[in-house]
């Protein structure tokens, strides 16, 4: 997942990528490298690869973390395909989570509801206006499709507890219905979002087709 952040309206992007602009906002979309902006001459980019980040099932906005773990079946994600795989910069990990799914092979239509991540940002404090999810390696009905996000300034402690966290954004995933493998979905906005949080929540509400041979939900980034 690309989160980008901006201090201003100037930014630049160091490799390759296309500029958006959006009421004096300005975007760089990720194609091979990283999102960079600026607000002097230097270049900075929102995530690191080695973030810290937690995976949750059974977790809806607003309410408290449930947190999922290593393993199959109910609560828990992949070993080797956790939630620190969606900020690696790399489209080829994933992040699997099972869900309310007690194994791979069989689920139900909202298998993988609920399931998700949180993250206190390495960097501090920033502010989110735009983010962009990529898909898997496999299994378009596994894309999440309705997603939401949430933001705290609380500390670490606190961060399981639901009345720590702030709505920002609910609403498409920004990935289209039988996208290509392992490609950036569209750039989706927050402009009302004008608040710094230093941690943030990103939950799935929908996945494309969850189904009894489909029951679980991925993305790369």
């Amino acid at each position: 997942m690309v989160f980008p952040l901006f201090r201003s309206a100037v930014a630049r992007y160091l490799t390759r990528g296309s500029l958006y602009q959006s009421n004096e906002r300005y975007i760089l979309r990720k194609q091979e490298s990283y999102w960079y902006v600026s607000n002097d001459m230097s270049s900075q980019v929102l995530t690191s690869s080695n973030e810290t980040v937690y995976g949750v099932w059974n977790t809806t906005a607003g309410s408290d973390s449930n947190p999922a773990s290593n393993g199959t079946g109910i609560g828990k994600y992949s070993l080797g395909q956790g939630p620190y795989t969606v900020f690696d910069k790399n489209t080829n990990t994933k992040y699997v989570n099972f869900g309310n799914c007690n194994n791979i092979t069989t689920g139900s239509p909202n298998c993988a509801q609920k399931t998700g991540l949180y993250l206190t940002l390495k960097r501090g404090a920033s502010l989110l206006v735009a983010f962009q999810l990529a898909t898997a390696d496999s299994f378009p009905q596994r894309d999440p499709l309705q997603i939401t996000i949430e933001g705290s300034n609380n500390n670490s402690t606190e961060l399981t507890r639901g009345s720590s966290w702030t709505l920002l954004y609910k609403g498409s995933s920004g990935i289209s219905i039988n996208q290509t493998r392992l490609t950036y979905g569209s750039i989706q906005w927050l402009l009302q979002n004008s608040e710094w949080y230093a941690s943030y929540r990103f939950l799935v509400n929908l996945a494309m087709n969850n189904g009894t041979n489909i029951p679980f939900i991925q993305y790369s980034e």
